[in-house]
């Protein structure tokens, strides 16, 4: 969501809607094993809209004995409030209004910063500064995972979205968000752009990538 949305029920709504989708198509699932192999304790998320993956890391520490703390971080005070509402205002959870081009942190302020579903909001430009600003404020490397454009990956989404969903907002962002979505070899051009230096990408099924830059 890029603008605010008059009917919070529906962006609530929405936002399960992706929840869902990171649960059982692959979002979560790369930034957990990522987040353990690393031995992260930091974790800055950049756009966190709901807060499902922030929950998810601090409750896979909590089972695996161990201790995760998390900024969720959105441009929106609206999703913020939501995200809030959604962890249940979790104690490992600290949430922060700020934009992802410019973070309000210093230089290695987190082990590992992770975008969630967002780069494909960023036309070229911009997303060359938001992963700037990732690779600046990570110690260990970024974590971008998004979703990765196809014709096949468009047809899924309209698929996917008049099946399993009533909600308006989803039926038009999900064939939108692919459609606005950058290919892998794109991706990592904009990696390369931003000054990372040995940027890596491992596609997953369906249509997700994982952009990870580990050579710092």
């Amino acid at each position: 969501m890029d603008d605010p949305v008059e009917s919070l029920r529906e962006l609530e709504g929405n936002l399960r809607d992706i929840a869902f989708s990171n649960a059982f198509f692959g979002g979560v699932a790369p930034v957990l094993r990522a987040v353990r192999e690393l031995q992260a304790r930091t974790v800055l998320d950049v756009g966190c809209g709901s807060g499902d993956i922030p929950l998810a890391l601090v409750r896979a520490a909590e089972r695996a004995g161990t201790h995760v703390r998390v900024t969720c971080l959105d441009r929106s005070e609206q999703m913020l409030a939501i995200a809030q509402k959604m962890t249940a205002a979790h104690p490992d959870l600290h949430f922060v209004r700020g934009e992802g081009e410019a973070l309000p942190f210093a230089d290695g302020s987190f082990d590992v910063v992770m975008c969630n579903l967002a780069l494909h909001h960023f036309e070229p430009a911009a997303a060359e500064q938001l992963l700037r600003e990732l690779r600046r404020v990570a110690r260990l490397t970024p974590i971008v995972c998004d979703l990765r454009r196809s014709p096949l990956a468009y047809a899924a989404a309209r698929l996917y979205t008049t099946v399993l969903t009533r909600n308006r907002l989803t039926k038009n962002d999900g064939p939108l968000s692919v459609r606005r979505a950058y290919t892998p070899l794109e991706a990592l051009a904009l990696a390369r752009g931003a000054g990372w230096r040995a940027p890596s990408l491992r596609t997953s099924a369906f249509f997700r990538m994982t952009l990870t830059d580990e050579g710092r």
